[in-house]
């Protein structure tokens, strides 16, 4: 015999033991937010008041249409999964209707055996939030004394009902809490790479200093900051570059202990925090050793990118007291390894303290700078030598503070481009340069090139050829006139990219040359890539030429190498950096057709340049007695 049909309507009178037992139930799910706690209290209540053998729970997984047993009376450790419409459970959970079987052996519907026992007799209701929605099945086996009836039934569907109310309650809390969790994981962690914040580093090396204090051990903190990166992200993109950052924090947290804190403050910076350390030298290695994992290739949608980096230290009890001073005192160090050329480490000493308050201040007066006219371009000469003319001009940027005076671009040029303040200035440059390349061809001087700096940060802006395109028509100065420098490391970022500028900058007429070349990069592929003109041999190789020390050989044969090289390749040769006459008469024999330098004369302002380039005037002098002379000559430095 089959009984499937349950009106929820119709009124089924229950015992005093009944409702006071659903009652106590009742109580035992409002007092607890548990969602397990309610599972378990619905499986085995329900086994007791029905007197079953067996009760289960089975709950829906939507992302397979089937339900599975979430608990099971006599199934611990296993799990039973049916397809939605296949079973008891499988068709209640389909149809949302209660299904009683009174003969189990007698029904097609039962999945036999499951239990390892043949059931008997089958109770299965729904569990809904909502009172509408089907969030699982409780099914209820083999009566002790009998068929389930309809008590049974309406208990059951009770009990279910109040175990949803519960459920929804329980949902909602977990909801909130989840949602309070999840805010508060934002607020302390970077969402780029997962990554603990400036906020949690904060809060953390606070109760690290505090152990540290109270136990007498010593601590650091390291602060890396990626080498190049802004390049790599303005030239192909924040994109990649995001991605690049998520391997980077990867390596960074795999090369240090699991206990140690690895955080991002932003942009391309990362800070650790070593507990419990035992030296400076175990710290030391560490920093080694993420220099080395930072150092090996990075592989980013197909494209194989590296990267290096400048990595600072601060160690507690040391200098650094509070939090705050440990990591500006990573800072300051980091800083210091920047200025010695990148990728390595250096521990924070006391005298850095007065580089950081003087890098504020000149970031702070940078700003400043161009509206104050404390900016200038000065300009070298440069000096064919094969015919003794003065054949160009580099515009070189120079700052005269109206307190501090004079201040070396080595030290404001770096700040410039970590501020972004270089694109404003370097565009002011090019401007200036141009017209002052048209000013000297009116005032009847002969023409010569214009070279012109162009930074990283200049170069990957979109709008850049726009740039230069609106300088030659505000200048009016012939395209030909003009020839921008630009970094070997700049163009081999992204060689397409840097090609399909280049071509656009050619078609405006102004020439191009690689400056500092041979520094740094033995990929010499773009040179056949580029539309290049001009090779600038790096003024290293020249300080470091001496033609009769045969320990110098490596550089004679360099600066021999690469000008043959740009022959070979049609392209225009000039050495910067050249001080004395022997590398003078060297680079002559090699058929090096300009030098720049010293010993022909020092950058020098703008109306200094005109008496120089005067007919019979100091710059025809110098060309003169450099040429016919065989003997040392230091100029005016």
């Amino acid at each position: 015999m089959v009984n499937q049909s349950l009106n929820s309507a119709r009124i089924t009178k229950l015992s005093q033991i009944d409702y006071e037992w659903l009652i106590q139930i009742a109580l035992k799910l409002n007092l607890s937010n548990s969602i397990d706690y309610i599972y378990e209290l619905v499986v085995f209540e329900s086994a007791k008041m029905l007197h079953a053998d067996r009760v289960s729970l089975f709950l829906i997984d939507t992302a397979t249409n089937e339900i599975y047993t979430q608990l099971a009376m006599g199934l611990e450790g296993k799990e039973i999964r049916l397809p939605f419409g296949r079973g008891v459970a499988g068709t209640v959970a389909f149809t949302g209707q209660v299904i009683n079987i009174e003969d189990a052996t007698l029904d097609p519907r039962p999945v036999r055996n499951y239990y390892g026992y043949i059931a008997k007799t089958i109770l299965a209701v729904p569990l809904k939030l909502n009172g509408s929605t089907i969030i699982g099945v409780v099914q209820a086996l083999n009566k002790a004394d009998g068929p389930f009836n309809e008590r049974d039934e309406r208990v059951l569907e009770i009990l279910c009902s109040l175990a949803g109310v519960a459920l929804e309650r329980a949902n909602s809390i977990h909801e909130k809490e989840a949602l309070h969790e999840k805010i508060i994981y934002q607020a302390q962690h970077d969402l780029e790479t997962g990554l603990p914040n400036r906020a949690l580093l904060v809060e953390q090396l606070s109760t690290d200093l505090e152990e540290a204090k109270r136990r007498q051990q010593e601590l650091a903190v390291l602060l890396i900051d990626l080498d190049r990166f802004k390049l790599i992200n303005d030239s192909l993109g924040h994109e990649m570059g995001d991605t690049l950052l998520k391997q980077v924090a990867h390596r960074i947290k795999t090369s240090v202990r699991m206990n140690d804190l690895v955080t991002r403050l932003g942009g391309d910076e990362f800070m650790i925090v070593l507990s419990k350390i035992k030296n400076r030298q175990d710290v030391g290695k560490v920093a080694q050793n993420l220099l080395k994992a930072i150092q090996r290739p990075f592989y980013v949608d197909g494209a194989e990118l590296f990267i290096t980096g400048s990595i600072g230290i601060s160690i507690y009890p040391g200098l650094g007291k509070t939090v705050n001073e440990l990591m500006r005192q990573a800072d300051n160090a980091m800083y210091r390894v920047k200025a010695q050329g990148k990728n390595n480490y250096q521990f924070f000493a006391e005298e850095m303290s007065s580089i950081e308050v003087r890098r504020l201040s000149l970031v702070t007066q940078l700003h400043k700078a161009l509206e104050y006219e404390e900016l200038m371009p000065f300009y070298q000469p440069q000096l064919n030598l094969q015919t003794g003319k003065l054949v160009g001009m580099e515009a070189l940027l120079r700052w005269k503070h109206r307190e501090l005076g004079r201040i070396s671009p080595a030290e404001f040029i770096p700040l410039a481009e970590e501020t972004g303040l270089i694109v404003p200035i370097g565009n002011w440059v090019l401007n200036e340069a141009c017209k002052q390349a048209k000013k000297w061809q009116l005032a009847g001087y002969s023409p010569v090139r214009m070279s012109i700096n162009v930074s990283a940060v200049q170069f990957t802006r979109n709008d850049f050829v726009s740039v230069v395109k609106e300088a030659l028509h505000v200048s009016q100065v012939n395209p030909g006139c003009i020839e921008l420098e630009l970094t070997e490391g700049l163009l081999l970022q992204d060689i397409q990219g840097a090609a399909a500028k280049l071509k656009e900058l050619k078609k405006l007429g102004v020439y191009i040359a690689i400056d500092d070349f041979g520094t740094g990069y033995s990929s010499l592929r773009y040179l056949k890539q580029l539309p290049i003109d001009t090779l600038k041999i790096d003024q290293s190789f020249i300080r470091d030429m001496r033609i009769h020390d045969p320990a110098k050989g490596k550089d004679k044969a360099l600066v021999e190498a690469i000008i043959m090289l740009g022959h070979t390749l049609s392209m225009h040769i000039i050495a910067e950096g050249v001080e004395l006459q022997e590398q003078l008469d060297f680079l002559r024999e090699c058929k090096c057709e300009e030098i720049q330098g010293f010993i022909y004369c020092k950058p020098i302002p703008a109306t200094d340049v005109e008496k120089f380039m005067a007919p019979g005037g100091e710059g025809e002098k110098l060309s003169a007695s450099l040429l016919a002379s065989p003997t040392a000559y230091a100029g005016e430095i």
